[in-house]
């Protein structure tokens, strides 16, 4: 009777493999004391069988053995720690592959976001650019006409030397209209001296002979408020859109900026006084930035503070100074509704320049006042 052992070439195979991988290198130990106890007690059976030939003898010498039981008992221990230790890896590689998903989604998110935030830049600047064309139709759609007598030289047949009054339509159209109506269309005015009214050329001439107060009381006004309204509307829209940030809602407002001509600017001027969330706005995104301070008419409020201060024309031109109400409606309090606050005109780099013209023109008030 023989009996033999054979390692499994799987054996072999499987701690050659795990040879590479230090994790295991103590489970292919373990698995070699295992073959080299099972090749031990099959060794003694054999020697057992062949050198004694009476059971009773073999019993007798089994039962010194007894420790085989604990043999086994070991085993499972043994078995025990090899499923704890297996279960501990299959846990670890559940852990990686769970942190490894954890991050494909957070670059995921991220490029979700990145996305979504693009999309949302894409549908703002479609609504955005979409509004300055309905402006700029809007803009283009206004329309005043009026007419003048021109004299002109006529000869008649028989050589008599003559003069024809003809009359000359005139229409303006789109931005033309701001300087017509701020500078040629005839405005009546009450006349101090005289029991009746006065015609004078112009909201300018308005302004200066009656107030700035008297600019939103006639009808030429009115041919502006649905531009006023949607200018309005499109910095709302701007300003309601907080998650640019700040310096992308003032970026986008510099396009609105750019689309407003001297005229424009100075009726925008002169309307802020009367609506203020237009003023509040204007100030936000610096819109009277490309303001002509020379196209500024002296309000009679200005000229009758300059009298009262025994200050003239001419001593404003000799300190370079507006002739126009430029610094006499201009502060630096923000809450302060009745005047436009520097950042109307000066951008964030430009308000200390603001703050100098201002301090200047105040001490020069106050040096002509004592």
């Amino acid at each position: 009777m023989s009996i033999s052992y054979h390692v499994p070439l799987e054996l072999y195979y499987y701690c050659d493999m795990e040879n590479s991988n230090n994790d295991d290198k103590w489970l292919c130990q373990l698995m070699w004391a295992i073959g080299f106890v099972l090749f031990v007690m099959m060794l003694s059976a054999f020697v057992v069988i062949k050198l004694i030939g009476d059971w009773e003898q073999r019993g007798q010498f089994g039962d010194l053995f007894g420790v085989v039981n604990a043999l086994f008992s070991g085993l499972a221990f043994a078995g025990l720690i090899i499923t704890i230790r297996q279960q501990h890896l299959d846990l670890k590689y559940q852990r990686e592959a769970i942190e490894q998903t954890n991050q494909e989604m957070q670059n995921q998110t991220i490029e979700f976001d990145k996305q979504n935030k693009t999309m949302r830049i894409e549908r703002f600047e479609n609504t955005f650019f979409k509004m300055l064309e309905v402006q700029q139709s809007i803009v283009n759609d206004l329309y005043a006409g009026d007419s003048h007598s021109q004299w002109v030289d006529e000869n008649s047949a028989d050589g008599v030397y003559s003069k024809k009054e003809i009359p000359i339509q005139d229409e303006y159209r789109g931005r033309n209209l701001f300087y017509y109506v701020f500078i040629m269309c005839n405005h009546a005015i009450e006349n101090s001296f005289l029991d009746g009214t006065t015609m004078v050329s112009g909201l300018s001439n308005v302004i200066k002979r009656r107030g700035k107060e008297r600019f939103d009381d006639y009808m030429t006004t009115t041919m502006f408020d649905h531009y006023f309204r949607h200018l309005y509307t499109i910095l709302r829209f701007i300003s309601e859109n907080e998650w640019l940030g700040a310096d992308k809602q003032y970026k986008y407002a510099t396009f609105v900026r750019a689309t407003l001509s001297r005229y424009e600017l100075i009726m925008l001027y002169y309307n802020g006084f009367f609506h203020p969330k237009m003023k509040k706005m204007m100030e936000r995104y610096c819109l009277l930035n490309n303001i002509r301070k020379d196209l500024l008419p002296m309000s009679y409020e200005y000229y009758v503070f300059l009298r009262e201060q025994g200050v003239s024309k001419e001593d404003l031109r000799d300190a370079h100074f507006s002739i126009g109400d430029f610094e006499y409606y201009l502060t630096d309090d923000e809450n302060d509704d009745t005047r436009y606050h520097l950042s109307a005109f000066f951008s964030k780099g430009e308000l200390d320049k603001g703050h100098a013209l201002l301090n200047r023109w105040r001490t020069f008030i106050k040096d002509k006042k004592s």
